[in-house]
C-alpha cells in the first residue's frame, strides 16, 4: 500500500481555459525503447517544467512518478494537456484536495485534473482502479488521487511498462486519450511537453538494463513495485525473468473462482490474456483466474506450458505432480487439492495475498505477494532445471 510523504495544500484559484480533453479506456500497445537513454526521465525539474506547472503538482508528479517506477514527465505531460495543470476553469477540472468519490465529472464522464473516466464515453477507469489507491475513499479530484489514478490507467490499462525512457511511452499515452488519429496526435503533445521537462540526464535508480530492454532489479531477488507489477532479478535465467513479466501481465484481473481453464490459446495467451474465453463459477466484476489457472499462466510464461502442463490448464491437483519433487532454486510450485500458488526469484504469485485463505471478492486476484499461503499444507514442486 503506498503512503503519501507529505500533506499538500492545493491552491483553489484557476487561471486559463484549456481544451479539456477526455480519457478513454481503448486498449494499448506501449512501444519498448532502450531504458538506458539518457533522455531525462528520471532527473529533477529544469527551469521550464518549475516554471510552468504549479510547485503542489509538480511535487506530486515526482512523487507518484517515483512510486511507480515512471517518467514523472509523462504524468506531468498528460496534466498539461488535460486541464492546464489544473487552471482550466470548467469544473470538471477543478483540483480539491481530500475530495472523495467521482466527483463533478464532464459531458464525457471526465472527472478531476488528471481527467478520469468516471462513466459514460470516457470509460470508467475509476471504478476499475479505485481499489488499488492507498485511500480509494479519494477521487479524481484530489490531486494525489488524480495523478495516481492516471498512473494506474497508464500501467494497468494501456500497458506502460516501468522505467522506460519518455519516448517509448508513445502507445500507452495514446491509449490514456482513446483511439485513431487525434490520440496519436494527443500522445505527441504529451510527449513533447514531457520531453521539455527534461534535463537530459537520466537520474540513478533501482533498476539496470539489459539487451531486450526489459527493466531489472540487481541481484537474485524480484522486487515488487507499488503498481503491483514486479522487476525480474538481473542474475535470474530468461526463463525466470519472462515468469515475472508473465505474472504482472494478469495481476489486473479479479479472482474466478474455476476461471481461466481451458481455451489455452487464450486463457494463457502471453500477450493478450483473455480469461473471459473460461469464465468460472465466480465471476467477481468480470472475468478472471483462479488460484491453478494463475500459476498455470506464469508456467505458460517461461515457456513450460507444452513440456510441463500437457499444453492445458490443470488444476491444483494435477500440479502437486508437475516437474520434479521438492522446492527449486528459482521457482516453486505450491499445489494441495483446494489451492496453489507459484514463488518466483523470492516473490508470490497467490491469489490469497499470502492471507492463508480463499480471497475475498472483488478486489483480490492473482497478486505479487512476498509473501505466499503456504507453506504448510502443500506439496512442494518446480520446473526441472530451476
Amino acid at each position: 500500500m503506498l503512503k503519501r510523504r507529505r500533506t499538500l495544500v492545493v491552491p483553489m484559484l484557476l487561471l486559463s481555459a484549456a481544451p479539456v480533453a477526455t480519457v478513454l479506456l481503448a486498449s494499448a500497445v506501449v512501444v519498448l525503447g532502450d531504458p538506458c537513454s539518457s533522455d531525462g526521465a528520471g532527473a529533477a525539474p529544469n527551469r521550464t517544467a518549475s516554471r510552468s506547472i504549479p510547485h503542489y503538482l509538480l511535487s506530486i508528479y515526482q512523487e507518484v512518478g517515483d512510486e511507480y517506477d515512471l517518467p514523472w514527465q509523462i504524468l506531468a505531460g498528460i496534466g498539461q494537456e488535460e486541464c492546464d495543470q489544473g487552471r482550466n476553469p470548467d469544473p470538471s477540472c477543478r483540483p480539491i484536495q481530500g475530495a472523495r468519490g467521482p466527483g463533478v465529472a464532464n459531458s464525457a464522464g471526465a472527472s478531476g485534473p488528471m481527467q478520469i473516466g468516471v462513466g459514460g464515453a470516457a470509460g470508467n477507469a475509476y471504478q476499475r482502479l479505485h481499489h488499488l489507491l492507498p485511500d480509494p475513499s479519494l477521487g479524481p479530484h484530489d490531486p494525489t488521487t488524480a495523478v495516481e489514478l492516471a498512473t494506474l490507467v497508464l500501467i494497468k490499462l494501456k500497458g506502460a511498462a516501468p522505467a522506460q525512457p519518455i519516448d517509448a511511452y508513445a502507445s500507452a499515452v495514446a491509449g490514456y486519450n482513446g483511439v485513431g488519429p487525434a490520440a496519436q496526435q494527443y500522445a505527441r503533445r504529451v510527449l513533447a511537453d514531457a520531453t521539455s521537462y527534461a534535463t537530459g540526464v537520466l537520474a540513478a535508480g533501482p533498476g539496470t538494463c539489459q539487451a531486450s530492454g526489459a527493466p531489472l532489479v540487481t541481484g537474485s531477488k524480484a522486487r515488487i513495485l507499488k503498481s503491483g507489477e514486479a522487476e525480474a532479478p538481473a542474475d535470474a535465467p530468461p526463463a525466470v525473468q519472462a515468469m515475472i513479466a508473465a505474472g504482472s501481465r494478469i495481476d489486473r484481473f479479479p479472482y474466478s473462482w474455476g476461471g481461466g481453464h481451458g481455451a489455452v490459446s487464450r486463457t494463457m495467451s502471453q500477450t493478450a490474456p483473455d480469461p473471459g474465453a473460461a469464465p468460472g463459477s465466480q465471476e467477481n466484476g468480470g472475468p478472471g483466474y483462479d488460484c491453478s489457472s494463475a500459476t498455470d499462466y506464469v508456467l505458460y510464461g517461461g515457456g513450460f506450458g507444452e513440456t510441463l502442463l500437457g499444453d492445458q490448464a490443470p488444476a491444483s491437483t494435477t500440479l502437486e505432480s508437475v516437474g520434479d519433487p521438492g522446492p527449486g532454486r528459482w521457482v516453486t510450485i505450491y499445489a494441495n487439492p483446494s489451492h496453489a500458488y507459484i514463488e518466483v526469484a523470492g516473490i508470490y504469485l497467490d491469489t490469497a495475498a499470502g492471507q492463508g485463505r480463499p480471497p475475498s471478492p472483488p478486489d483480490t486476484g492473482p497478486r505479487w505477494s512476498p509473501v505466499g499461503t503456504g507453506p504448510r499444507g502443500f506439496v512442494e514442486r518446480h520446473p526441472p532445471g530451476l
